[in-house]
């Protein structure tokens, strides 16, 4: 019997006209997944992944998206990741932030990127009050981030 291995993407869905889509679900941004990798690799990319990618997690208001390939399309599926314009009829861009082989290793990753993004945050605001909140916001994450290293 033979193991079947899979790659985890995180990525980011930015919507360009518009904020998060509220009906967004996972078996419509699976097929519009599908239908990208339909027209970069025709029927034969399309039945080598059918059924074998999963939406993991799928956060619609930060716009964060774990999703599962197999190990043995992942290139492939970064570039229709890459190439996906579309989300249920509103223009989008999909950007891949990290590849993993697991599940954990995303979420180690996501953690990293949203405290990157607070920083860059806080750097940019010209608000003092806000500045301080986002700094209180951050020192609270990267506490909690050295709590859960230790035990």
């Amino acid at each position: 019997m033979v193991r079947l291995k899979y790659r985890y993407f995180l990525t980011s869905l930015h919507y360009l006209d518009s904020g998060p889509d509220l009906q967004l679900t996972s078996e419509i941004l699976q097929n519009a997944i599908y239908n990208s990798i339909e027209e970069n690799y025709g029927e034969f990319g399309l039945g080598h992944v059918l059924g074998r990618i999963k939406i993991t997690y799928l956060a619609l208001l930060s716009g964060t998206v774990l999703i599962r390939v197999p190990a043995d399309f992942e290139k492939q599926s970064r570039v229709s990741l890459s190439s996906l314009v579309v989300v249920n009829s509103k223009r989008c861009v999909l950007n891949v932030i990290h590849v993993g082989g697991t599940i954990r290793s995303c979420q180690k990753q996501l953690v990293k990127h949203n405290v990157n993004s607070l920083h860059r945050q806080m750097l940019d605001t010209q608000d003092v009050r806000e500045r301080e909140h986002i700094k209180d916001v951050l020192e609270q994450t990267l506490l909690e981030i050295r709590n859960l290293a230790v035990s």
